[in-house]
């Protein structure tokens, strides 16, 4: 009789998992992110009509300033549940949607290093607390450069997109950051925010 358990459950247990599997394929065929791709340029182009769907999500956007209005940036309305805009920095954060937003400034009059310089500077910084981090891409925009990078956290990779830019003799740095397995959709849109805020605070003008 024991044996005869024994063979029914694992019987059982192999029909759960055939049927998970299954539910798991079935699933995936309908999964937006499996069949829609976005471009750089089609978020930008969202953002500066202040509305973008992302898959399923819809998105809406506003101009916000943050660091005693020093920074402009175009904030994802009624998405983050978390907001703490002091003087000299700012979070904005998703619990939701696992999406973080990070902003700080300070008083600089020194030419920017190159980007190179300033790599692998992150990255000597990164060695020395035991982290790896895998830059994937780097560009320069006016006075902004900025990178797209995975780093390795306790709950898992997340990909970051970290900018640095100067502006009024002041340096600015911002960090904008979600999954890993989410950068093709929320991580692309993440550096399509900062291409606008690059160009809202060289323009001084609104995301229209």
């Amino acid at each position: 009789m024991e044996i005869d358990r024994s063979i029914a459950l694992y019987i059982r247990q192999q029909w759960e998992r055939e049927e998970e599997e299954k539910n798991r394929s079935f699933l995936a065929q309908y999964d937006p992110k499996n069949h829609i791709k976005y471009t750089l340029e089609e978020l930008i182009d969202g953002i500066h009509k202040k509305k973008q769907y992302l898959y399923t999500l819809k998105l809406e956007f506003e101009e916000k300033k943050l660091l005693s209005g020093r920074l402009v940036i175009p904030l994802i309305r009624d998405f983050f549940d978390v907001t703490d805009d002091e003087p000299d920095t700012a979070l904005l954060a998703s619990n939701r949607h696992h999406v973080t937003m990070t902003f700080s400034d300070t008083p600089c009059q020194k030419t920017l290093h190159s980007i190179e310089e300033w790599i692998e500077g992150m990255e000597r910084s990164m060695r020395a607390m035991y982290l790896h981090m895998k830059v994937e891409q780097k560009k320069v925009l006016g006075n902004m450069e900025y990178l797209c990078c995975t780093m390795p956290t306790a709950k898992g990779k997340l990909y970051n997109v970290i900018f640095h830019m100067q502006k009024d003799d002041r340096l600015y740095v911002g960090a904008l950051n979600c999954p890993e397995e989410e950068k093709e959709g929320m991580g692309l849109l993440l550096e399509a925010c900062v291409h606008v805020i690059e160009e809202m605070n060289r323009q001084g003008g609104d995301v229209s």
